[in-house]
């Protein structure tokens, strides 16, 4: 394991450590903000109740802000400090689209077998069966406006954390591993307000896709999976009610 060496400068990094900083209270903020804009309102209603889909709309339409109000954060800082680019953050793209594919299917696969195996081997408390609960769209408009944050959280959570963020604390650090394990932490630590049970699958599901992209060099086969794993209940959805 390479010794941990400090450069406040960044100097190896793709944006300023003001940037970085800008980052992580935003990211920090995050809770806050549900609070305020009262977008988990939703738990507390039942999902069959007309009122749900009111509180779902306004969760999705704050949580996909808040996804590309990082990403643009993270964008911004961009080459402000280096002439590190947006798509040295994307790295690689695929000269075989059929094996990046299967790449991302196979990601897709691992992901999901994260999250059957962690809802049957930890046990859910009632308050995080309920938040389960109310991620499961109930109608069309529901559906659709799941369907956007998921597609959204591909993107940018991508992007930000395994893009961005690796990125940054592995030139603050000088070290993969410490960059890599700092980045899920702060990829977990945003998903609190899905319960706690959800919080161990959440972190290997960081863990897997920051595997692949320090495999692949390349952000491309999570971007997919993520998209399409956040995207299944919509998709779900969608497929019983053709």
């Amino acid at each position: 394991m390479n010794k941990i060496q400090f450069d406040w400068h960044l100097e190896c990094g793709v944006a300023s450590l003001g940037n970085l900083i800008l980052l992580l209270l935003a990211l920090f903020s995050f809770p806050f903000i549900l609070h305020y804009t009262n977008a988990l309102a939703l738990m507390d209603i039942d999902p069959s109740s007309p009122q749900h889909k009111a509180a779902v709309m306004r969760f999705c339409v704050v949580v996909t802000a808040y996804l590309w109000i990082l990403f643009c954060i993270a964008l911004g800082g961009i080459g402000t400090s280096s002439r590190c680019t947006y798509a040295d953050v994307i790295g690689k793209g695929w000269t075989d689209t059929l094996r990046g594919l299967g790449i991302s299917a196979i990601v897709l696969a691992a992901l999901f077998a994260i999250g059957q195996l962690s809802t049957r081997l930890i046990p859910a408390s009632q308050a995080d069966a309920a938040a389960f609960r109310w991620m499961v769209p109930q109608r069309i408009e529901e559906a659709v406006a799941f369907l956007i944050v998921g597609l959204s959280a591909g993107f940018t959570e991508e992007f930000v954390f395994r893009g961005y963020l690796q990125k940054q604390l592995q030139a603050l650090f000088g070290n993969t591993l410490v960059a890599s394990v700092l980045q899920v932490a702060l990829f977990t630590q945003g998903h609190f307000y899905q319960g706690m049970a959800r919080l161990i699958p959440v972190a290997l599901m960081g863990a897997v896709l920051t595997a692949v992209a320090l495999w692949r060099k390349s952000l491309i086969p999570g971007m997919i999976a993520h998209g399409v794993g956040d995207s299944i209940p919509a998709i779900a959805y969608f497929v019983q009610h053709m």
